[in-house]
């Protein structure tokens, strides 16, 4: 009975710690990402369907960076948030394709 009790007090809070969450409130973009509040990285909580706007003139991937049609990945990116510009996009956060 004592081994059953000793199991007990070490596997409850661990099957109760299992299902625990911190939640947030921050609010997500179009590729189901957002920037965490408390250390500013960018980061994906949610999958998305890819973005059917393949021609689009700038695109915003889930890594946060931005591509243009010289970036020699823009043609295999598939889930982005699109931009008219660079700089619109660069002002939303994103980073320059390398």
């Amino acid at each position: 009975m004592r081994r059953y009790l000793n199991l007990t007090a070490v596997a409850l809070p661990l099957a109760l710690s299992g299902g625990i969450a911190i939640a947030h409130n921050g609010k997500l973009d179009a590729n189901g990402c957002h920037y965490e509040s408390a250390t500013g990285e960018y980061h994906c909580q949610k999958e998305v369907k890819p973005n059917r706007n393949v021609n689009a003139p700038v695109k915003k991937s889930r890594e946060n960076i931005c591509h243009d049609k010289s970036s020699s990945n823009y043609k295999s990116i598939k889930y982005f948030i699109p931009y008219k510009t660079m700089n619109e996009c660069l002002k939303s956060g994103g980073r320059a394709a390398a």
